[in-house]
């Protein structure tokens, strides 16, 4: 019960800091997020936590969206009908695990390049809330009372300057057990506003990325991949490692170099989520990606193939589909209805995709394979992913 009782103080938290909803205005003249970078300042958002119950082993936040009150007529103190809201950019990773966010470690999440001038409210769109108790493997899902959480916390923007804005959530607050059995919160997230004065203008944000989206498909007893993890972003070198879920068994992930390899020695669906986390100091950058791969069983027809490389739109394109298992020449086909980018062709025999698309975008369908066996012939499909990407004569 403890347990339960320590993420209900994570969500509440955020919450019993609205103390109204004061309206702001924006500096005569100004655009917002939307100005010119020489006459605004940089407002950036971070997220932190204090340590939790020990039986909570993790609480996964996913935050949507971040924006700012930015126009509006003060009435009363209170949020007036026609106030505007002006969204911040949102960095890199938008599921974080608050209580990886200890002993001074805090996670980029916002930022927006603001017209100079004193704002009061901020809200955060929380999609879902997600937490992870001692003794249970599985991820809990976790209601809010609002996904809009709404903070009234009075801070300035500075032509030039940097100004950070941390919320600390705290899992540490007692609560209030109702006659219904009901549990009730009252936690305080802490505000923390800090400046940078001698910064001369706006910086990029940093933001570790992994790439690529989907993972190899694989057969039991089969030599997989081997595949490789790329991430991007933030300082190397880069450490790896499996947050949630398992590999495939008989795989081993380095978590030095972010390869994946081995000889599986199970089939079925294995999901698990990958961390990258860079360098940075004292504040790691990281960022997070689910993999679901298939290991068919042994011998069996597979196509291992989920995605091809990204092409660019009127140049020449080439790459090649795979498949494991199955008797003798294989041949492959695009199934009923299904379409590859313009001008882009399968050869039925060798499983290759060639040609010179036309036009950017991203791209899926479905492709099929067949064996020789007799009387019948084995059969798999697979959705393939492409990504064209514009180019120079495009």
């Amino acid at each position: 019960m403890k347990k339960f009782i320590g993420l209900l103080c994570i969500l509440v938290a955020s919450i019993s800091v609205l103390t109204g909803c004061g309206a702001l205005t924006q500096p005569s003249g100004g655009s917002g997020t939307s100005g010119s970078s020489q006459m605004t300042g940089r407002l950036q958002i971070n997220l932190t936590d204090a340590p939790a119950k020990e039986e909570i082993e993790e609480v996964r936040l996913t935050v949507h969206d971040v924006s700012i009150h930015a126009a509006g007529n003060e009435t009363s103190g209170n949020e007036t009908e026609d106030g505007n809201w002006l969204p911040l950019q949102m960095i890199g990773n938008t599921t974080f695990n608050l209580l990886e966010l200890q002993n001074g470690l805090q996670a980029k999440l916002a930022f927006g390049d603001l017209d100079p001038g004193k704002y009061t409210q901020i809200r955060m769109n929380v999609t879902s809330v997600e937490i992870k108790v001692e003794g249970d493997p599985k991820l809990k899902d976790a209601k809010l009372p609002s996904n809009n959480l709404k903070f009234v916390h009075p801070f300035e923007i500075v032509q030039g300057q940097e100004t950070v804005i941390v919320f600390d959530f705290d899992a540490q607050k007692s609560i209030n057990v109702t006659g219904n059995g009901q549990y009730m919160c009252k936690p305080v997230v802490k505000l923390t506003t800090t400046k940078d004065p001698a910064s001369k203008g706006p910086k990029a944000p940093e933001q570790v990325e992994i790439t690529p989206v989907s993972l190899p498909n694989g057969g039991n007893g089969t030599a997989y991949g081997p595949a490789t993890l790329t991430a991007t972003g933030g300082v190397p070198p880069y450490t790896w490692g499996v947050t949630n879920g398992a590999i495939p068994a008989g795989l081993i992930f380095n978590g030095t170099t972010g390869i994946i390899d081995g000889t599986p020695t199970l089939d079925g669906d294995f999901t698990f989520t990958v961390k990258a986390e860079d360098s940075t100091s004292p504040v790691k950058l990281n960022a997070t990606r689910t993999f679901t791969v298939n290991i068919a069983a042994q011998d069996a027809l597979q196509i291992v193939t989920t995605s091809l490389p990204d092409g660019t739109a009127r140049e020449p394109y080439s790459a090649s589909l795979q498949a494991i298992g199955g008797i003798g020449n294989k041949t492959w086909s695009l199934a009923e209805g299904s379409s590859l980018p313009a001008e882009l062709s399968l050869d039925p025999a060798t499983g290759a995709v060639s040609g010179t698309p036309t036009a950017k975008g991203n791209y899926s369908f479905t492709v099929g394979v067949k064996d020789e066996a007799t009387p019948s012939n084995n059969t798999d499909t697979q959705i393939i992913t492409i990504q064209i990407n514009k180019g120079n004569a495009s």
